[in-house]
């Protein structure tokens, strides 16, 4: 027999295929296989180490960017790809291929589609898709396939439920059997300290990597009862050096006796010693590493990847909280600390250290979580697959599936206007934020913040910023304000690609409305603080787009009381605007909140304004300062006739002619009443 496994990038693509393959091979020693990645990936290190010819392809990730020229360019490395593929499929003629998803597949998928169409191959197709939220590619080559294997159940929903089967995720033998006692004394740990394993998968994490350096000095009056095992990784990009990096935040502490209770990795080459050996886990959320925390039987404390491909790690580590099997801490955005570093995601390590803390102290919780943890695993796994490989080799129909999903298991959709809907939707249904419990909200929260930190400006269609920009706003998420609040005022300028399509500051005027009219105005001003009133004020004054001086004004109408003399004057400067629909929403606030009789001055210019809005806007604002008794009847009754009524909005009414009429009779009553006033004091002097 002939097998082709393909799948890369990542331990949780390489390890799954060599798991089956590694049993392959023990069930049939007379077996080929040929292993199908990319350079520079994970797989060209691990695959021949374990004895397994290795080949090539083209292959990139789908970009990110959504741009022309990027999606050109993974077109070109998508065709060569294919070809290349195309190529081994015809010189192996394997009988059975094996692909794990992840882009480094993708060719091999699609020119085995291409040529069963055309008759020059016959290789079945198993693809095996781990997460609980199947990526893109999976979802196109399951349509493909001769067979699916899944993990959970949910993600049987996106592929044909006469080619899904529940397999579980395939773990080496090595972590079948672990021995605690033997690994603590080839590690050189004591026996009785509680061992925290800290690791960002087979590339390394750098929030992990930064939460756990920062977690050390909330850590350090428990240092005779802890003890952490720190996997940096090898990752090196972006001007982060994984090694380097930790090695210097770590001295830069200056704790004593570290070296007593902390140990940095640069790679577990014998993970098995380090799972044995564990008490806790603090991990990413690829389905690899969980499954393999799971078989150990450890308590899990999972950082999802923000950017992973339609958040599947989010997903996975929240299947697995449902289940009490782990503990999620989502990254947060933060800004980066000066201008150039922009939004950037991490954990907080007082924060992973808290968690760390409870977790020691409560010994009865972590045994709960260690026993949900064992029995979502599947220990049969590889048996399983080699099950469904033998049915296609075999030519046997298998057993269609038969689930029913209730609506809820989906969650919220990965598109990001999608997302809105969906948030929307769901504060209608349970009646606001303080509806959802403290989990969904710290997972929609969580949503907000991934989008925060997206770069993307002029996409879907306004910007993933933006989207999270009013995700703040509708989940009331205060902590995020002084975030929005350095967003509104960020005065870089933007690069001339983005001025040519309508960009003035590296934030674009769009999202600094959003700014004030989600966050800012459904919070309310008062609880952001002092600071929020600031930037609102600044907007009003200097922001180059009149829609965020607009805001801004209605913003402080709505909400500021009648008496501030500093919003006020604000306001009364901002009478001398150049775009009227910004004067508009000036006229309509001081309306509002206006106190001083010499308003009076400053409205008179608009009742001849060539824009019948500002003219309808200065009737309203008079009609309001006459009811609040900021001005008299009398001063008005001589104005009311040299405001132009003309205007050419038909309704079929006149808007501005039914509120000068409105305004008339106030003025008639409102001297009616003030004769009457003046007449009583008169007969009360007599």
């Amino acid at each position: 027999m002939r097998y082709l496994l393909t799948g890369g990038g990542t331990g949780g693509h390489v390890y799954p295929a060599l798991a089956v393959a590694d049993e392959l091979r023990r069930r049939d020693p007379e077996a080929q296989f040929l292993y199908v990645g990319v350079r520079g990936r994970l797989e060209e290190s691990v695959v021949p180490a374990r004895g397994y010819r290795l080949r090539f392809v083209r292959a990139r990730p789908f970009p990110r960017s959504k741009s022309l020229l990027a999606l050109i360019w993974f077109a070109m490395h998508l065709g060569l790809g294919i070809l290349g593929a195309a190529f081994l499929l015809l010189r192996f003629r394997p009988h059975v291929i094996f692909g794990t998803g992840g882009f480094v597949s993708a060719p091999v998928m699609f020119a085995c589609g291409a040529l069963r169409k055309i008759g020059l191959c016959s290789s079945r197709l198993f693809v095996y898709s781990p997460d609980a939220q199947p990526g893109l590619l999976n979802q196109i080559a399951g349509r493909l396939a001769d067979r699916v294997g899944v993990v959970f159940e949910q993600a049987a929903r996106w592929f044909d439920m006469k080619r899904v089967a529940i397999v579980g995720f395939p773990v080496r033998r090595e972590l079948l059997d672990l021995d605690r006692d033997a690994a603590r004394i080839s590690l050189g740990i004591p026996g009785d300290r509680f061992v925290v394993l800290a690791f960002g998968g087979s590339q390394g994490s750098r929030v992990i990597n930064r939460a756990v350096v920062d977690a050390l000095p909330h850590l350090h009056g428990r240092r005779g009862e802890i003890f952490v095992l720190h996997g940096t990784g090898r990752i090196s990009s972006d001007g982060y050096d994984a090694v380097a990096d930790t090695e210097t935040d770590v001295a830069a502490l200056g704790l004593v006796d570290l070296d007593s209770w902390y140990r940095r990795y640069e790679y577990f080459d014998q993970i098995e010693l380090a799972y044995a050996a564990a008490d806790v886990v603090v991990c990413r959320g690829g389905m690899s590493t969980l499954t393999e925390v799971g078989v150990a039987g450890l308590p899990a404390i999972v950082v999802p990847l923000s950017t992973a491909a339609e958040d599947h790690q989010a997903v996975n580590a929240r299947a697995l909280e449902r289940a009490g099997a782990a503990r999620v801490l989502f990254e947060e955005a933060a800004w980066g600390g000066d201008q150039d570093a922009g939004v950037n995601l991490g954990v907080p390590g007082q924060n992973l250290a808290a968690v760390v803390v409870e977790l020691l102290e409560a010994g009865s919780i972590r045994k709960d979580m260690a026993t949900a943890a064992r029995q979502l695993q599947r220990r049969d796994s590889l048996e399983l697959i080699l099950q469904e490989i033998d049915t296609l080799v075999q030519g046997r129909r298998a057993r269609p599936l038969a689930l029913e999903f209730p609506v809820s298991d989906s969650g919220p959709p990965a598109d990001p206007n999608r997302l809105l809907h969906y948030v929307r939707n769901r504060l209608q249904e349970v009646g606001g934020v303080e509806g959802l419990c403290p989990r969904e909200l710290a997972h929609l929260r969580y949503q907000a913040d991934r989008y925060l930190a997206s770069e993307g400006f002029y996409e879907i269609p306004l910007g993933r910023r933006n989207v999270g920009v009013k995700l703040v706003g509708m989940l009331h998420y205060e902590e995020r304000i002084d975030l929005v609040l350095t967003l509104l005022g960020d005065r870089r300028p933007a690069s001339a690609l983005q001025r040519w399509a309508g960009g003035d500051y590296r934030h674009p005027g769009i999202l600094r409305r959003n700014a004030i009219e989600f966050p800012l105005t459904t919070i309310g001003l008062d609880r952001c603080g002092a600071p929020a009133r600031t930037a609102v004020l600044d907007a009003l004054a200097t922001d180059p787009y009149f829609e965020v001086r607009a805001a801004a004004a209605r913003l402080l109408g709505a909400q500021v009381q009648p008496g501030d003399v500093e919003v006020e004057a604000a306001l009364c400067a901002a009478l001398v605007d150049r775009t009227d629909a910004v004067l508009v929403e000036v006229l309509c606030a001081l309306g509002r909140m206006g106190i001083r009789p010499a308003l009076l001055d400053l409205l008179r210019p608009f009742y001849v304004h060539h824009d019948w809005r500002c003219r309808q806007e200065t009737v309203h604002a008079l009609d309001r300062l006459l009811e609040r008794g900021v001005l008299r009847s009398e001063e008005v009754a001589a104005d009311i006739e040299q405001i132009l009524s003309t205007s050419p909005n038909f309704e079929p009414i006149f808007p501005l002619k039914n509120s000068l009429e409105s305004l008339a009779l106030r003025i008639h009553d409102g001297r009616a009443r003030e004769n009457a006033a003046n007449g009583n004091t008169a007969a009360h002097v007599n």
